[in-house]
């Protein structure tokens, strides 16, 4: 199976470069399903926030179109939760809720960390401190 990059997958959610986008297409036509990595999920929404200026809403309906389309292979449990959790936490970043939802869905224990906001707003996430007694 092949994977797909951080920029196809812009090219194809976006149509900013059409030709792009339209080679994006074909390939999923023609593989049938492609692997995408998390790094590049939490790139395009870096892209998406960060570089664009998009609301959450609209960074988690992009990265939705990717869940709900088959031939985009990559953990969608997961992520649906982690999109989910992006909405209910505006002030949290995406890739700390990533990590709190993949250390309860991968790793199936708690998250461990000094941020205490995260501690605070996720579930499974516990401060260091706390854990040492």
């Amino acid at each position: 199976m092949r994977s797909l990059d951080t920029n196809c997958l812009l090219r194809w959610l976006l149509n900013d470069i059409p030709d792009q986008a339209d080679m994006v297409s074909r390939v999923l036509a023609q593989q049938g399903r492609c692997d995408v990595a998390d790094v590049a999920l939490v790139e395009v929404a870096f892209v998406l926030e960060k570089r664009l200026g998009l609301s959450r809403a609209t960074v988690s309906a992009s990265l939705d179109l990717l869940v709900a389309d088959p031939r985009f292979v990559f953990d969608k449990r997961l992520w649906s939760g982690v999109l989910a959790d992006y909405l209910d936490h505006p002030k949290l970043s995406l890739v700390d809720i990533y990590l709190a939802g993949r250390a309860r869905a991968d790793v199936g224990g708690d998250l461990l960390t000094f941020d205490r906001l995260l501690a605070s707003q996720s579930s499974g996430v516990r401060l260091v401190p706390d854990v040492l007694g």
